[in-house]
């Protein structure tokens, strides 16, 4: 309360389905290290963190939601996953400390955001990846962790740190699949998540898997592309489900070109310096093809995780290397042309 000035308006950051997220400095606990060695003393630092206080509902799953978040996130250390500082549950209040993530979250920065940076295709295809990352992390058994499926991977659920390093956050739906069940497919009595992000086949036969998590990964991937959340108004005008049908659609047509965000093309056409901010065909054709793949209706038909890496790599690559030849030719044609005209200037 002291953290938070009595949880003012002004400290505000955020809120979920669970709770609402205010910013703040409290003193952390942590182990003292030295040239990368840790001791065994505990410092007490000063830290900026996000506080989440869970609302209290009359059903049960903000409690269920609250206690979910412990069990993962004290199981889960990667870096594209939200880290757990600490929580507290005194009486009725549940609250949640997380690391503080000072560019916001992903949604944020679409639409017409203007207080936010405009992300070259270059940054959005490493924050696609550094997403693919954290959600192959909570798909893959380990030693220490069992498998997780998020269930509401989303824009607004994905977190930026100051360096843009993107963090899936928000584990209040999530499930572990235990590691003594051979079964990929588990049911729930009631579809959860944000509708338009929804794996379809989930939505009509209740039964989850990781494959849920890539279908929504691919909503997102096209919010990406596109610069709009999936639930924007002009969407939803066209098709109540959102984004991702019309985005398959114009895909299989081959006018999804059509849809790209706007501010990298625009600012292309006006600033020749701001080369190559938006896709470059090569990189388009890779990335707007694995989008598409992670949406498809049916779960056995979208990619592993491990291939969608491969592909949002790929497409990276792509757009990096073309960047780095037309600089180069744009270079030497600015050492070339002043050189030319000494020659036939007497």
């Amino acid at each position: 309360m002291r953290a938070t000035d009595n949880f003012d308006e002004k400290k505000f950051v955020g809120h979920g389905g669970f709770g609402i997220v205010y910013k703040a400095t409290l003193d952390v606990l942590e182990m003292s290290s030295v040239e990368g060695k840790y001791q065994d003393k505990l410092v007490k630092k000063s830290k900026t963190v996000a506080i989440k206080r869970i609302l209290n509902r009359q059903d049960a799953h903000s409690k269920e939601g609250f206690f979910t978040e412990i069990d993962l996130l004290t199981s889960c250390k990667h870096p594209n996953i939200v880290s757990l500082v600490g929580f507290s549950r005194e009486g009725r209040e549940m609250i949640l400390v997380y690391e503080y993530a000072s560019k916001g979250s992903l949604n944020e920065y679409f639409g017409n955001n203007c207080g936010k940076i405009n992300l070259t295709w270059a940054q959005r295809l490493q924050i696609c990846l550094d997403i693919a990352h954290g959600i192959n992390y909570l798909h893959t058994n380990m030693e220490d962790k069992p498998r997780i499926i998020h269930r509401d991977i989303k824009s607004g659920n994905i977190l930026l740190d100051e360096n843009l390093r993107a963090m899936v956050a928000d584990f209040g739906l999530s499930k572990i699949h235990p590691k003594d069940q051979q079964a990929s497919t588990r049911y729930s009595e009631n579809a959860v998540g944000t509708k338009v992000y929804t794996d379809p086949e989930y939505l009509t036969s209740y039964k989850y898997k990781k494959e849920s998590d890539i279908y929504s990964f691919g909503v997102v991937l096209f919010e990406i592309l596109c610069g709009r959340v999936a639930y924007d108004s002009i969407y939803l005008a066209e098709h109540v489900k959102g984004l991702a049908p019309i985005a398959r659609r114009r895909f299989s047509e081959k006018t999804l070109k059509e849809l790209i965000d706007r501010k990298m093309i625009d600012e292309d056409d006006k600033n020749i310096f701001t080369l190559n901010r938006g896709p470059n065909q090569d990189s388009f054709e890779v990335f707007s093809r694995i989008a598409y793949q992670c949406s498809a209706e049916i779960q056995a038909k979208r990619p592993t995780m491990e291939v969608v890496i491969k592909e949002l790599e790929r497409a990276l690559k792509l757009q990096v290397s073309k960047h780095f030849t037309e600089v180069t030719i744009f270079s030497f044609l600015i050492f070339l042309i002043p050189l030319v005209i000494t020659i036939l200037v007497p």
